[in-house]
């Protein structure tokens, strides 16, 4: 039985290791340009551009980023990540001015939902829609 168990280990490790990632600068597609083009509607602050660079397994997308230009920006770092389902944006910020700021915008039946926090004023934030319903600071 060990001997099974060690076997199976080993080749579910090699079958793992032999899958390649790659990535490509692309062109948001229709889902993922139509879930930044609506979370943008209610959250501005989330910025919405069609270049994305998405990884790939096998022609699978598995995480889609986007690149921002944060030259003469207050941002020192602007990160965004899609999911492959195209139903959460994460993101992570961090600015002189606000300091860290990330979170998530999930879309749940039909809402965006997002959750901030502010590590610099201590703040946590969720909204619906573009809406605060519930905010707690330090």
């Amino acid at each position: 039985m060990k001997k099974c168990i060690l076997l199976l280990s080993l080749m579910i490790s090699i079958a793992s290791v032999g899958q390649t990632i790659t990535s490509k600068n692309e062109v948001a597609n229709v889902a993922q340009y139509e879930l930044l083009k609506k979370v943008h509607e209610y959250y501005p602050d989330i910025s919405l551009s069609e270049k994305v660079i998405n990884f790939y397994i096998d022609d699978k997308i598995i995480d889609t980023k986007q690149e921002f230009d944060i030259k003469n920006t207050d941002f020192t770092s602007y990160k965004l990540s899609i999911s492959p389902d195209n139903k959460r944006v994460v993101f992570d910020f961090d600015s002189t001015k606000n300091g860290k700021i990330y979170g998530v915008i999930v879309v749940f039946k039909g809402e965006y939902v997002k959750t901030t926090f502010n590590e610099k004023s201590g703040q946590f934030d969720t909204m619906v829609n573009g809406k605060s319903v519930y905010m707690q600071k330090k």
